[in-house]
């Protein structure tokens, strides 16, 4: 089985296009716990497959946790429609999608993948950081330039993954730095959920954390700055975001039979 390997901003993924394949396969929870492996597997942040589109669009996204969970992930939609546009040879600079949330737009705009995430309310203020759900749940914390470079987010994160407060899907925790960079750039590290540890940039993590800049300091525009790479959100109205943000794909290769 062929796949490739995307890298959106470091976020990193095994993506497998089935829009070919006859049936509907998706591998079990095992499978992917095995390929997403650091050491016994081609390791990965999540897998993406490509799967003939839905009701007049173009693909559908189903996207993988490492743990074998189904999720929606804003880095791997923009990497799934960089991945798209390049098997179309690049003749087409936009497309409907839909996910596990429900439909989607991608765009190419000044060589840079840039697809649409949906808040699906206001952030929510709580004991712990504000709470925002963008497909995914998230809950950001504000803090220093200083005290983000040195923190230990997994100590800091993990209670807080886990907190009843949050139960029963969890959140993943995104620290912002509460005032950004000379270049205007915040900083910003997530931990995931189904990762279950610290990655070096999360496309749904930095749209929650934009929404709570823009809920406690207005504007529409954000960039941001995560271990990975740059990233950008730009605001259409309350509910809609648009994500950008380079995409690579270092490889490709086949997965053996089991």
């Amino acid at each position: 089985m062929e796949f490739v390997k995307l890298d959106a901003c470091g976020n990193d993924f095994i993506a497998l296009d089935l829009r070919g394949r006859e049936g509907e396969w998706r591998p079990d929870s095992d499978q992917v716990a095995r390929w997403c492996h650091r050491r016994r597997g081609i390791g990965a942040d999540g897998m993406l497959l490509l799967q003939p589109g839905r009701e007049g669009a173009d693909f559908h996204l189903v996207f993988f946790n490492p743990d074998g969970s189904e999720a929606f992930c804003g880095n791997g939609a923009r990497a799934a429609f960089t991945w798209w546009r390049a098997l179309t040879e690049g003749q087409f600079n936009d497309a409907r999608f839909t996910a596990v949330d429900g439909a989607h737009e991608g765009h190419w705009v000044e060589g840079e993948p840039c697809v649409d995430l949906y808040l699906k309310a206001e952030p929510q203020d709580t004991p712990h950081g504000a709470f925002v759900d963008t497909g995914t749940q998230h809950l950001v914390v504000g803090m220093t330039t200083e005290h983000l470079v040195d923190l230990n987010l997994p100590e800091l994160a993990r209670p807080l993954r886990h907190h009843e407060d949050f139960a029963p899907l969890g959140v993943n925790v995104n620290v912002v730095a509460a005032a950004p960079h000379a270049d205007g750039r915040f900083a910003l590290r997530t931990f995931e959920k189904g990762v279950e540890a610290e990655t070096l940039s999360c496309g749904s993590g930095t749209v929650a954390a934009a929404a709570v800049l823009r809920w406690a300091n207005g504007g529409d525009a954000f960039k941001f700055l995560a271990p990975g790479g740059p990233l950008g959100v730009v605001f259409e109205g309350r509910q809609r975001a648009w994500l950008s943000g380079p995409v690579a794909m270092p490889f490709s290769g086949r997965i053996l039979p089991e």
